[in-house]
């Protein structure tokens, strides 16, 4: 684990942090400079490189900004460092980089899966796996929405562990659907390596393999994009009377630096009913949201 000593109990204004807070403007030169060193280390890998790296090294690099990314550092100090020229410099190239971990590290641990005697041995010691609990457990429990019939996810990957988790603990039916080839095949193979393809499909699509599939809730994933075609897709195919709920995950505060968080604009024909933070080292927010009805204005 990384450690960055910084510590933010106080609530900060911009005229404070421009001058009479030393304290905080500490913390921003040190998160930048964090951030500026991270930089030059990902700089310096090739996409090739990236591939070269095993499980182990590629999860130890993603660590480094693991850790700036969760700095309980307060929102408004957040803000302040996400909007820094500087900082928005960087961020296309952190920003690739954390996608480029995810299929990596997700393709990887799906081969796992599939050329292990027992599957859920390396499911269970891939280093997000506890975290994914914690998400699917706040998602289900703390928004304590009825699962009746399917959920829809937009963006499953070739390791669903969202379906996975969901099946394995609550019993839930879902559908997941990609576009990419090779991450639909692995993703049916670990489903079924895992003896779930009776609970759990997967679809070669994107948000427009929702018409004519049957559904009852869905599930956006935080890396899945355009986020804007995605709702205005989703907003022309729920026409009927019934009202399902929507739930979208993104990023919020220092966690923006790992992906662009969702924007107002993005899901403009839907309302947020609910924000869960998350917590526990949780990568994304969750937002809850349904849509708009004629009479919104």
């Amino acid at each position: 684990m990384h450690y960055f000593p910084i510590d933010h109990n106080h609530e900060l204004t911009a005229k404070t942090f421009t001058g009479c807070c030393k304290d905080c403007e500490r913390s921003f030169l040190l998160v930048e400079g964090h951030l500026q060193r991270f930089h030059r280390t990902i700089s310096a890998y090739t996409d090739e490189d990236l591939h070269k790296l095993s499980q182990k090294e590629l999860y130890q690099l993603y660590l480094v900004l693991d850790d700036i990314a969760h700095l309980e550092c307060g929102d408004h100090l957040a803000e302040l460092i996400m909007a820094s020229k500087e900082i928005q410099q960087l961020l296309p190239t952190i920003r690739n980089y954390y996608t480029t971990f995810f299929d990596l590290h997700e393709t990887t641990l799906a081969r796992e899966i599939l050329g292990a005697s027992d599957p859920w041995h390396p499911l269970k010691n891939f280093g997000l796996y506890s975290r994914y609990q914690e998400l699917i457990r706040s998602q289900v429990e703390i928004l304590n929405l009825p699962f009746l019939g399917r959920l829809a996810f937009i963006g499953c990957g070739p390791v669903p562990l969202s379906m996975i988790l969901l099946c394995k603990s609550y019993s839930i039916h879902s559908i997941g659907f990609d576009t990419d080839p090779e991450a639909i095949s692995l993703a049916r193979r670990c489903v079924s390596r895992l003896g779930m393809t009776d609970m759990v499909e997967i679809i070669e699509g994107n948000e427009e393999s929702l018409e004519g599939t049957e559904w009852d809730m869905v599930l956006v994933a935080a890396l899945a994009e355009p986020k804007k075609r995605i709702f205005s897709a989703l907003a022309r195919i729920m026409t009927d009377s019934i009202n399902r709920p929507v739930i979208c995950r993104t990023y919020s505060g220092l966690r923006g630096l790992l992906h662009p968080p969702m924007s107002e604009e993005d899901h403009k024909d839907f309302r947020i009913q609910y924000i869960l933070r998350p917590g526990n080292r949780v990568n994304n927010t969750i937002l809850l949201l349904e849509k708009r009805d004629e009479n919104d204005i």
